[in-house]
């Protein structure tokens, strides 16, 4: 019975260091990232996502193409960042359907990372947590959209779109 015990509480051990390793991985990338258009019900038109179809956001913070503040040593802290992930691109990021490659762009940010930009706006994620909504979770959630007046998801044309 010892040794049940011990094999089960191994796995579930094991479960969650995979679980807690994958959690940070959507945004961090190893490889060129693919940034497209997908229909999204819930806001009515086609908005930007990444080559899985998850959503992405831009911080409004960071328009004009100003190094975002959204890092650990930003006015927001730590938290900013798991909260709101950059997009990350090991190279130049790559127009897949309906995105416009000429909108695409990648700059290091001041935390070192590579981070995806369209229309000169970084992209980022929505995890949630840590007090805010719950995160997104799978292609086609938008929870992050309008958070604080300051998270939108963008138009092919590079827009904020603010609904």
């Amino acid at each position: 019975m010892k040794r049940s015990a011990f094999v089960t509480g191994a796995m579930l051990l094991c479960t969650a260091l995979v679980v807690l390793a994958g959690a940070g991985s959507v945004g961090a990338s190893t490889s060129r990232a693919l940034v497209k258009t997908a229909y999204n019900k819930k806001i009515g038109q086609k908005i930007l996502v990444d080559s899985t179809g998850r959503t992405l956001y831009i911080f409004t913070t960071d328009l004009n193409g100003k190094d975002t503040v959204c890092t650990p040593s930003g006015p927001y802290g730590a938290i900013c960042p798991r909260v709101w992930p950059a997009l990350t691109s090991a190279g130049s990021p790559q127009a897949g359907t309906g995105a416009k490659a000429s909108l695409l762009g990648v700059y290091k940010r001041s935390d070192g990372k590579h981070q995806v930009t369209y229309n000169r706006h970084p992209l980022y994620y929505f995890h949630g947590g840590s007090g805010f909504p719950a995160g997104d979770e799978k292609p086609g959630d938008t929870h992050g959209q309008g958070y604080g007046k300051e998270w939108y998801v963008l138009s092919s044309k590079g827009n904020p779109i603010r609904k």
